[in-house]
């Protein structure tokens, strides 16, 4: 097994630069330098600031220069589209029938920018408040391996309803749609409680995409073209499986039936409506009846799965759609998107994708972890008895490392083996 540092690094250095060349094989040499770059500035030095990133690039040119060619580069129209569908190229062949793929809105809080283009009132979900900033819409793979679940951002857009001709619903439709004709219809779309419309759910059925929605329990719903009452509909369901709880001591009694859903506002009982299952979920701690139902709304596609089947494949999904607001965090926490300072939307766009395609680096480089805990024991576990947590959320650790392992790489524009073979006091000979 790799483990030394120096080996550690070089092997994540070329790990690195793969990734730069797969995302820009089809963009020019200036380009993909450029993308190159960014890439290793963002995880090298744990910041997206493009002056800091210029300022350890050692390219022979002056900081002013260096920096002047990443905002001229920054600023490329569609560069982010380019790079977001090189990315799921990448992904693909990493996501499974039954890969889950996490939707969820976030933000980004500029409160005091007046002179960022787009910038506007936007819902900031942790303060519960109206900031100034701009929209988030992301897209998370969770891939189970034999080394537990990984995750992996595959998508990410900046968004401002200002200046975009389509709803944030329409940009994320038209998104669902490239992702399943990239992944070839696999996957798994797990969504909170905030896309339970009909719009959406009438776009994900008739489209075959499968998905989990947490439901409102608010609408109405449909049987034999008649509306129902949801709450009446619950009633009446035989609340026959049990399953284990979230939390120690608790479990679940579950009850599931089909029922439909109508895909337009209009109440009249020819409106179109299409099928899918209702799973309630009633918690209990102590056999006494605690807290509220929860529901989900789901379409699996197989019309083979029991009803025991779809409860416990619905709720163990679910469970897993908390770990995208990790990924939210860390991204604000590790790469100080709040702090960026950018007047172009077009290059906020970019940046925004250029950060997805870093943050998805230090994901997958829990594949190694292994091998990165032998090399930097100290960072990635401090105590031996820690090694059995290696395999959850050592992200932000991840991170720590390759800061250490990629910011000297910065400083130069050549192999990421070279420098790493050559002994710091070796005397540097040219023969002629």
């Amino acid at each position: 097994m790799i483990n030394t540092e120096n080996e550690t690094r070089s092997f994540l250095q070329a790990k690195l630069s793969d990734l730069a060349k797969k995302v820009s094989a089809n963009m020019s040499r200036p380009v993909a330098k450029f993308i190159k770059h960014m890439l290793f500035g963002i995880c090298g030095t744990g910041n997206a600031s493009v002056h800091n990133i210029a300022k350890n690039i050692k390219d022979n040119t002056s900081t002013k220069k260096t920096s002047e060619r990443l905002y001229r580069n920054l600023g490329r129209v569609g560069l982010n589209q380019e790079l977001q569908a090189a990315l799921l190229d990448v992904i693909s062949p990493k996501i499974k029938q039954d890969t889950l793929i996490i939707v969820d809105e976030s933000d980004i809080e500029k409160p005091y920018a007046k002179k960022m283009e787009g910038c506007k009132m936007v819902h900031n979900g942790s303060k519960s408040m109206q900031t100034n900033g701009y929209n988030l819409l992301n897209f998370l793979a969770c891939i189970e391996n034999g080394k537990g679940l990984n995750l992996l951002p595959i998508s990410s857009d900046l968004i401002s309803t200002d200046i975009e001709l389509d709803s944030i619903k329409q940009i994320m439709h038209d998104m669902l749609v490239e992702i399943a004709l990239k992944f070839n219809g696999k996957g798994l779309f797990v969504f909170d409680r905030g896309y339970d419309d009909r719009k959406t759910i009438g776009f994900l059925v008739e489209n075959g995409m499968r998905f989990i929605i947490r439901g409102v329990g608010k609408r109405n719903i449909k049987e034999d073209q008649i509306e129902k009452d949801f709450k009446l509909a619950v009633k009446e369901m035989q609340f026959q499986y049990e399953l284990p709880g979230f939390k120690a001591g608790e479990t679940f009694r579950c009850a599931t039936r089909r029922i439909g859903v109508r895909t337009d506002d209009h109440p009249s009982r020819k409106a179109n409506s299409v099928d899918v299952s209702l799973v309630v979920v009633r918690k209990f701690k102590n056999k006494a009846q605690k807290g509220k139902d929860f529901y989900l709304l789901c379409d699996f596609a197989d019309p083979s799965m029991s009803e025991h089947d779809i409860i416990q494949q619905a709720i163990i999904a679910y469970r897993k759609r908390w770990k995208i607001e990790e990924v939210h965090r860390q991204m604000k926490h590790d790469f100080k998107w709040e702090s960026m300072r950018l007047a172009s939307y077009t290059k906020l766009k970019n940046l925004n994708m250029l950060m997805t395609i870093s943050l998805y680096f230090v994901y997958s480089c829990k594949d190694a972890i292994e091998m990165i805990a032998a090399a930097f024991p100290k960072i990635i576990c401090f105590r031996k008895k820690d090694w059995g947590k290696l395999h959850k959320f050592v992200y932000y650790r991840i991170a720590q490392v390759l800061q250490i392992c990629l910011n000297r790489a910065l400083h130069y524009d050549t192999s990421p083996y070279r420098y790493d073979k050559v002994e710091p006091l070796q005397m540097k000979i040219r023969l002629v």
